[in-house]
This record gives C-alpha cells, structure tokens and sequence, in this order.
C-alpha cells in the first residue's frame, strides 16, 4: 500500500515515470541491512585477491583496490542507495567505451545510455551473445 501511494504522489507531483518494480527484495535500503550483516559473515570467509581493474563501488563511487574494501563495499550496496548515474559517468569518465550487462534483461543497457551515450552497451543473456561481444569488442579494439 505504501508504495502504491508513493507512487501516485510522485505521478501527482509530475514525475515523467512512475512505476512498480518486479523485485523479490528490498534491495538498497535500510531494511535489508541484517541481510548485509548476514552476508559480511559468508563474505569474510572468501579469499580476494587484488583486482586487475579497478573495483568502483556503487555506494560512494569510490575506487576500491584492496579485499578489505572490496568486501565492506559488497555489504553496503544491499542496504544504501546506488548511485548508478554517478558510477556510468565516473566509467566514462575513465575510459569505459563498452558495458556489458550479464542477466535476462536489458534495462541497465537502456539506462546506461541515455546516462552516457557514447558508451556502448551490450546485454549478455547466454554463450552466444557473450561470445558476439567478445567479437565486436575485439574487431573494434583492432
């Protein structure tokens, strides 16, 4: 119910879009933060090595270089907001011409460009289209 009526308090004050979201979580906010606590435990207990990349966090937008970062990071992003304009502009911002997008849709590929349309955005649903990525990405790098 609360969430209906956030969202026609936000058609009525004239927001372009508005709607309900398919999500089985809460994801970034408050309520999930006993899930992150759970999950800093199973986190702890995995090795990281030091990234090749650079490893930049959606909850503050800053670049993380060392495991202990990288896991604190990883908790926080189930329970703060993602500054996902922030992070596709500091990518552009970096040199990032080419985003992949793994999973069965396609919508951070249509978000990504209209935040930066320059980079290219490309979703990978299974073997064949990573596979196709990989190709184009080669043939314009050559």
């Amino acid at each position: 119910r609360a969430v209906a009526r956030a969202l026609e308090i936000a058609k009525q004050a004239g927001a372009k879009r508005a709607m309900l979201l398919p999500v089985s979580v809460p994801s970034h906010c408050r309520l999930m933060q006993p899930a992150a606590e759970r999950l800093a435990e199973h986190v702890r207990s995995i090795e990281f090595r030091t990234p090749r990349a650079a490893v930049l966090n959606n909850v503050d937008v800053a670049v993380y270089t060392d495991a202990a970062s990288i896991r604190d990071g990883l908790t926080r992003q189930l329970y703060n907001p993602v500054r996902w304009s922030e992070i596709i502009h500091g990518m552009a911002a970096r040199g990032v011409t080419t985003l992949l997008e793994c999973g069965p849709g396609k919508v951070l590929s249509g978000l990504n460009k209209r935040i930066e349309p320059a980079l290219r955005a490309l979703p990978l649903h299974d073997v064949a289209s990573l596979e196709q990525a990989l190709d184009d990405t080669i043939k314009d790098e050559a």
